[in-house]
């Protein structure tokens, strides 16, 4: 049987539920270094971005903040904004 891999570089948005802000974070962080802990369903890869700048948003917010450029420290990408 053949088999092909596709990978497009585009925009994707990641919702992550935890029981904090933190733990939300750690799990995007390990996405982010190759640990796919986000994607263990059979048929789902998810990659790192190819451009570290991305955005994120809390609950109940409709603005979003942009993080210029990750860093993989809470306290510097998320809490200082």
């Amino acid at each position: 049987m053949a088999k092909m891999s596709f990978r497009f570089t585009t925009e994707v948005e990641i919702e992550l539920k935890g029981d904090s802000y933190e733990e939300i974070y750690l799990k995007l962080k390990d996405m982010m270094h190759g640990e796919r802990l986000i994607s263990k369903q059979s048929n789902l890869k998810v990659f790192p971005p190819e451009d570290s700048r991305m955005y994120f948003g809390m609950e109940g917010e409709k603005e979003l903040h942009e993080i210029p450029m990750f860093k993989g420290d809470f306290t510097e990408d998320i809490l200082r904004h």
